[in-house]
This record gives structure tokens, sequence and C-alpha cells, in this order.
């Protein structure tokens, strides 16, 4: 910094044309990645036509023979990283270097008046750069074309003529900056040092006041002996030294290419061993965050503070150590450690911190805190020790962000006591409720009890605004014992408790966010194709990563569960499509694992609501449901009817079994003989548990083609239902040889997720209803010997004419009828061909 300083000085003064001694002039260095053609050029026309503009204006060069290692990789490096380029130009002595790159390639051949000429285009882009600090003060972009009737000619011309754009574009460039610097302010350290406190406040008075270089102070640190400030100055270092040493009662004891070091006459020798006095390093950059108690697990793997230090001396630091405490929320400092800082090198440490949760938790209104850096190295074999205090704000345990929304994972926690005892008894409430059972998946029902609980609970809507400070999005959430506790809470409130339940139960959540709101969905846990399960209107639900979630709004959580259901949906696509302003999807347990929640003091117990009160509200709910999608159905069902085409009919068919109403569906696809049409009276009839019947439409489907793997897929779960697993493990084999891939085929049979899905339903297990992991299990022994495509028309004849055999002598074979719980669940395997 101090040689940039004195290239400011010098060529702010008016003599700085010819007449200045050229020794006093800034060594630059200049590389170049030259290509021809995508080869690298010899020739260093750009470059030298550079050094020599420069060279002509007063600047020294550093002899290019000095730097010919300098590889194509360096050079690269350099011209993308202004920190590479410093430690380049340093190595070799310069004060600025010039780095960058230019090419020439041919783009074609011309003719004019029978001459042939070969064009050539160019084109180049370059750095001005400052060795000693790595700032970057000029650039430059350049291109041309040139002419000429052999390739070699024309290429170098190309080059010349960027050269001559180039060469003097920079020149312009960094003398107006260098000019600039010697007139405008820049920010450098003054040390006083050995000085008591007394002195300190005065002299921190009367210095902007007494000299015109400097223009402010602002204190940085202050040890026992000593301070460090910075100062605002007008022009630079080496003016502002040369005001401070015509003064009588101040004596300048250390310079440094960034600071000052100054004390009294008095007190020279005590500064000459004062903690604060000049060292090889500086702590350049601290940043602290502003510290989040919800976020203490995450401050415990992730940065808390940055901080970054430089090397201004001519030799490297060993044994460097930076440490931070944040005494009263620390038992102990958090440290990181380097070998060595090299010689003008910047070393940065990201330093998380294990903070001490229950003085965390006892806040209930935001502080301030001191948090103190300390810096630790060798310099000349002695042990040295620097610190700096900076001033954080903690914020009370319900503030958050929302500039980093994901930290609302923190909140979100299901592990909590007072959620599980909450949660499990509002979904126990239901457990007996057969038709609410049997119309809705059971991740529905479950996120219907949570919500009436909460209803049934009176939890109150009550908003609180947000707030802006230094640079954040601040808003206070409440934990979930606390609004369950308190019974009041706004959209992130509810919203929280809402997360923290379903998740407790194994409902995975998710939350969505606009410019000013947050609600959430839920996974139903169905695939994308049985959204029909949900309701069949597809605008109430979301297809998100292959599966089905419904939107609630939760700011309606005294309301019945319809109605924030539809607000939500409703919701969710108008800020989707951008009607609305974004909409962020945070996902809860991505969240979490991010920012993981808290273990809470313990509480206070929390109350239960009557449970008869929860079943009544759900009993009223599924009423609005099957009211609504009636009348979804009805509209629905007059539209599909204008098209009386097979195609029209089977599509309405669908429409109908899907909702169903089998009557209707049946007397929609009477006198159809189409594949496609008697696959869906198949459906039909087994989701009617009619299995003989069933299985005689899918094989008359078959009989008029046989490609589609899909019926045969629902001819094997027809046989399976029937009681043969062998019949059905032949027709799943052959369902597969349809498909492009046994992915493929899951999908189509929806279990393309099936490791998720095992672990998810594990309460299936022990009933009567189709299980994922047998089905999984039996598509498994289907893939053991699954036949040669060749071979897929021969079993396939095969699993129909043995079918047929057996209806002959046992009337359809195996059970009529299943148990209509696998009936009822069978619905979300079907294969449907429009």
């Amino acid at each position: 910094m101090k040689r940039w300083m004195m290239l400011v000085a010098v060529m702010g003064m008016a003599a700085v044309a010819f007449g200045q001694d050229r020794r006093d002039w800034p060594r630059i260095m200049v590389i170049f990645d030259e290509r021809l053609d995508g080869q690298p050029s010899d020739g260093r026309v750009v470059a030298a036509r550079i050094e020599e503009l420069f060279l002509e204006k007063g600047f020294r060069l550093v002899d290019k023979s000095q730097f010919e290692n300098v590889t194509v990789r360096d050079i690269a490096l350099a011209e993308g990283n202004p920190a590479r380029a410093k430690e380049i130009g340093m190595r070799y002595g310069a004060e600025l270097i010039i780095v960058g790159k230019a090419s020439a390639m041919m783009e074609g051949e011309k003719e004019f008046y029978g001459v042939k000429s070969i064009e050539y285009a160019s084109k180049g882009d370059a750095k001005v750069i400052i060795t000693d600090t790595g700032e970057l003060i000029a650039v430059s972009a350049k291109n041309s074309k040139k002419s000429a009737s052999g390739r070699s000619t024309a290429g170098t011309l190309a080059f010349q003529a960027l050269a001559e754009a180039m060469a003097p574009d920079l020149y312009v460039k960094t003398r107006l900056k260098i000019l600039d610097e010697s007139k405008s302010t820049r920010i450098v350290q003054i040390a006083l040092l050995g000085i008591d406190a007394k002195l300190l406040s005065a002299l921190e008075r009367s210095l902007p006041a007494d000299m015109t270089r400097i223009e402010s102070l602002r204190l940085r640190y202050m040890e026992k002996d000593g301070a460090v400030y910075e100062a605002t100055i007008v022009g630079s270092l080496d003016d502002l030294r040369s005001e401070l040493a015509q003064r009588d009662d101040l004596v300048i004891i250390g310079v440094t290419g960034t600071r000052i070091d100054l004390s009294t006459k008095e007190n020279v020798e005590r500064a000459k061993g004062s903690s604060v006095a000049t060292s090889p390093l500086e702590i350049t950059d601290l940043v602290v965050e502003n510290i989040f108690p919800s976020q203490v697990n995450y401050y415990a793997y992730n940065p808390l503070a940055t901080i970054t230090i430089e090397n201004s001396s001519k030799t490297a630091v060993k044994n460097v150590k930076v440490s931070i405490l944040l005494p009263g929320y620390m038992s102990l400092p958090s440290e990181q450690i380097v070998p060595s800082v090299d010689a003008g090198a910047k070393q940065s440490f990201k330093l998380a911190a294990t903070l001490d949760a229950k003085q965390l938790f006892d806040l209930n209104a935001n502080t301030a805190a001191q948090v103190k850096v300390e810096l630790t190295y060798v310099a000349g074999n002695q042990p040295q020790t620097r610190s700096l205090v900076k001033p954080v704000t903690i914020y009370s345990r319900n503030t958050i962000s929302w500039r980093r929304g994901e930290s609302v994972g923190a909140f979100v926690t299901e592990a909590d006591e007072a959620v599980v005892n909450f949660s499990r008894f509002v979904v126990g409430s239901l457990s007996g409720n057969e038709k609410l059972q049997s119309k809705l998946p059971r991740n529905m029902v479950n996120a219907m009890a949570v919500w009436n609980g909460i209803r049934a609970h009176g939890i109150a809507y009550v908003s609180d605004p947000w707030k802006q400070a230094e640079g954040d999005i601040l808003d206070l959430i409440q934990y979930p014992r606390e609004t369950l506790a308190s019974k009041t809470g706004d959209c992130d409130d509810s919203s929280v408790l809402l997360a923290a339940c379903l998740e407790n139960i194994g409902v995975r959540t998710k939350f969505l966010a606009t410019n000013d709101h947050i609600f959430i969905m839920f996974d139903t846990d169905l695939v994308a194709k049985n959204g029909f399960m949900v309701s069949q209107n597809e605008k109430d639900y979301v297809i998100h990563e292959g599966t089905v979630w419904v939107p609630l709004e939760t700011t309606m959580i005294t309301k019945p569960f319809m109605e924030a259901w539809k607000t939500g949906a409703e919701e969710y696509y108008a800020n989707a499509s951008g009607g609305e302003g974004k909409l962020e999807i945070i996902d809860t347990r991505k969240a979490q694992a991010a920012f993981p929640p808290a273990n809470l003091p313990a509480g206070k117990p929390v109350s239960t609501p009557p449970a008869d009160r929860i079943a009544t509200l759900a009993v009223q709910d599924l009423a609005d449901y099957e009211y609504q999608q009636s009348q979804y159905v009805g509209q629905q069902a007059a539209n599909l009817a204008a098209d009386t085409s097979p195609a029209g009919k089977n599509k309405a068919a669908i429409f109908q079994a899907k909702a169903g109403e089998y009557d209707a569906a049946i007397a929609l696809l009477q006198g159809l003989n189409t594949p496609e049409a008697l696959n869906t009276l198949g459906n039909v009839h087994m989701l009617r548990n009619e299995l003989p019947v069933a299985q005689e439409q899918f094989q008359k489907s078959l009989a008029l083609s046989d490609a589609d793997g899909g019926v045969y897929m629902n001819f094997g779960l027809a046989r399976y239902l029937s009681g043969s697993t062998e019949d059905a493990v032949e027709s799943f084999q052959v369902a597969m040889s349809k498909f492009e891939t046994p992915e493929k085929a899951l999908e189509v049979l929806g279990l393309d997720k099936i490791q998720q899905a095992l672990g998810m339903r594990g309460a299936q297990q022990g009933t009567r209803q189709v299980s994922k992991n047998e089905l999984f299990d039996l598509l498994n022994q289907s893939l053991k010997s699954l036949p040669d495509k060749k071979q897929t028309s021969t079993q396939a004849y095969r699993v129909r004419a043995k079918y047929k055999n057996e209806q002959n002598r046992f009337v359809f074979g195996g059970r009529r009828g299943a148990d209509p719980t696998q009936i009822a669940s069978i619905k979300e395997y079907l294969y449907w061909k429009e």
C-alpha cells in the first residue's frame, strides 16, 4: 500500500511529466496470454505495445526475461483473480501488474476485384491491478478486424490493431485513477500508543479538527495502553505523514502500508512496548453475525464470524491462530490455526461457535454483547497477540430473519414432549372413524385430525408486524409449545405448529412463503397419478417431487379444514404462476437439517382438547368434502358428456369411476369394444369386488391388443386379489417386459417411490390392506425371471390361455371376491388408459 501511496503522490504532482526522475515511477509488469487460431503465440504483439506506451509515459518495466517461467495457467488464474495477480506481481517486484488475454481467429476469405484476402478478427481484455493491495483500478476490452493476403500477416495486423486500441485505453484509465486517488478520500489506520484513556479521548476530538488531511476518526479497538482508529483522510498516507511530522506534540514511531503509529514525546518508550504496536499481521476485516438463539445448533457447525488478516511484511508469519469468544454466552473460545501466512497474502478464517443454549433461551428481549477476537502468531521468534472487540446484537429467542428463510426449521420442534402428546392424542381421536378412513388417504385423515385438534384447542389468530434491523427482515415466531400454551398466534406461529404436529406423525411438510405471508402444504404420500384420491379437481392439490401435496392457509386455523384447504390451494396457484408475487418453497426436513431445532427447557404440560369435539369437527369436514366433490363431479361429468366418441365416453367413464360412481361408469361403457374401454370396465368391476368379471374384461382388452403392459398389471392385481400369487407374478413378468424399463412399470403401478413409501407407511403392516411391501416383493420375484423380449409374446399367450382354461374348470378361478379393505386400498395401484 505504501508503494501505491507513493505512486499517487508522484503522479499527482505538477511535474509528473518527463522532467520527473524516472526512478520514482512505479514498475509495471505486463503478462498476456496471446493466441493465434487457438494456439499460443510467441510474438507478444499486444503485450509489447502496452509496455512500449507505458514506458514512453515514464513508467518503469519489469524485464520480461525475469518472468519467462510464468505459465499460461498462472496468467489464466491471475486474469480472473486479483489476489493471484497481486502474488505474481510482488514476486517480481512490480507495483502495477497488467494481466490479460488476446486472441485472433480467421473469419474467412474474401475476394475484391479478383484479389483474395484473409480476414482475421481479434479480441482482448486486460486488467490493471495494484500488487500491494490487489485492488483492480482499470479494465479494458477491445476487438478489431484486419485483412491481408496471407494468414500470418492478417493475424499479426489484427493483433497490432487490437494493441493500438487497448494500450492507450489502459494508460488513460490508469492515469485518471491515480490522479483521482491523489484527491479523493481513503481509509487508513492511526494507532495512538502508550497513551492513557484521558489523552486518547482528547486526541480523538482534536486530530480531525486540527489537521486538514483527517476528516474523521472511528475507534476500531482499544487496549489498556493504546487504541487503533480508522481514519478517513484526504490524499495519500505520505501526505498525512508529512503533516503529522510538523506537529510538536506527536511523534511518528512506525509506518506501514496502511497504518501510522503515533505517540507523545513523553510516552515514546512506553509506546514501543504497547500491545497494539505495529504488527506484520493486520485484521483487515471482521464480520460477526447478529445472533439468533433459535439457531444455536446452526452456529455450532457454521460460521458465526469471518475474520480476514493480511501479512504486510516481507516474510511469512508462522503459527497463526484466530479465536472468538462471546463472554457470558460461550464457555470456551472457538479457534482456528494455520501453519503460516505468506508475505503479502491474506487469510480468511470462518469460525463456528458453541453457544450456551440455556443463557440464550433465557432472553425474552434483544440485548447487546461484545465479541472478542484474538489473533496470536509468531514473528521474529517471539509470540505476539492482537485483540479486537466488536459489538453484536443477540436477539430474543423467538426472533427470526426471513432473509434466511430456512432457519424456520429451527422452530419446528416435533420431538418436543408437548407436541408429541398433543399430536398423538388428536390423531387417536379419529382412529375409530371408519367412514373417514375409507373416504380419504391416511395422511389426509391425520392432517384433518391435527387441524381440528388445534381448532378445538381454541387457537386465536393474532398478527405481529415484521421489522427491519441492520438489513434483516425480523419477525417473531413462537415455538409450538408456546402457541399451544398461549392459544394465540399469527400465520408463522400456526404454520410452525401445524408443521411440527404433522412431522411428529410422519407427514412431510413444506412452508410456502410469499413476500409478506407464510402457509404450509403437506404430502399425502400418493404418487402423482393418484391425485384423484384427494380430489377430482386438479387445482385442489399440488404435484411436487412426484407426489400429491395439499396446501393449507394457516391463518384460517379457526375455520373448517375444507375452507383452509381451498384457500391455500388458490393462494398457491396465484403465487406460483407469478400473478401475486414470488413463492418460496421451504422443505421442513431440509431446513431442520441445516438449522437443527434446539432442545427447549422443560415447560408446563399442555392440555388437550376434548376428543369428541375433534371427531364432531372432522365429521363436518367430511360432509363438506363429499358435498364439494359431488358438485364438482356433476359439473365435470356434464362437460365430458358432450364428447360421444368411444374415446370421449371412456374418458368420462374413467372420471366417474375415480369419483366412485361405478354404475354411471358402466353405463357409459356399454357397447364399447376398444382395448381402453374394456380395461376401464375391468377396473370398475375390480373396484366393485367383482373379480371374475374384472378378469374377463382385462382378457378381452388383451385379446384386442396385448402391447400394453399396464393391462397385464391390472390383470396381475386381479389374480393377486383372487389369491393366486403365482399367476400374479407371471402377469407382472409379462407386464414389465412390455415397458421400456422395470422402473417405468413401477411408476405405472404407483410403486416408483417404494423405498420412501415403505418407511412412511409402517402403520399398514399387520392389516388386511393391500401392502406396498407385499406388492413390491411380488414384483421383485417377477424381475428375477423376466422373459426375454423375444419370448414375451409366448408368455403373454400362456397367461391368457391359462386363464381361459382355468375359467372353464373353476368358474373364473380363485376367490370370487376379496376382502373389502383390500379392494378399497387397491385403487391407488390401478392403471387407467384414456
